[in-house]
């Protein structure tokens, strides 16, 4: 169980850094011209859909039995990575 412990912990970690990320992106956009706003702030809504399903994924894993728990760990993997490209892109565009 330590390994599924540590990999939670990560997890749970990892989701109140996008969060923080989330918001900080919603501060900038409170600075961008008035034109551009609605879409920054479309950009943002559909960031936090991929990280309301990666948390998601994640509460199903940590309340899985450990035998589930290490099948599920690769869909949470590939959730994971799909959430972080998105928030990397995301930014970068957001902030041209």
């Amino acid at each position: 169980m330590g390994m599924t412990k540590e990999y939670i912990e990560k997890m749970d970690v990892q989701l109140k850094k996008w969060d923080a990320d989330f918001e900080a992106l919603a501060a900038e956009g409170r600075q961008v011209a008035l034109d551009a706003r609605a879409g920054f702030y479309e950009r943002i809504k559909t960031l936090r859909v991929g990280r309301n399903a990666a948390q998601k994924s994640f509460r199903e894993f940590r309340t899985a039995a450990d035998a589930a728990g290490a099948d599920m760990h690769a869909g949470m993997e590939a959730a994971w990575e799909s959430m972080r490209k998105a928030l990397e892109k995301a930014s970068a565009e957001l902030r041209k």
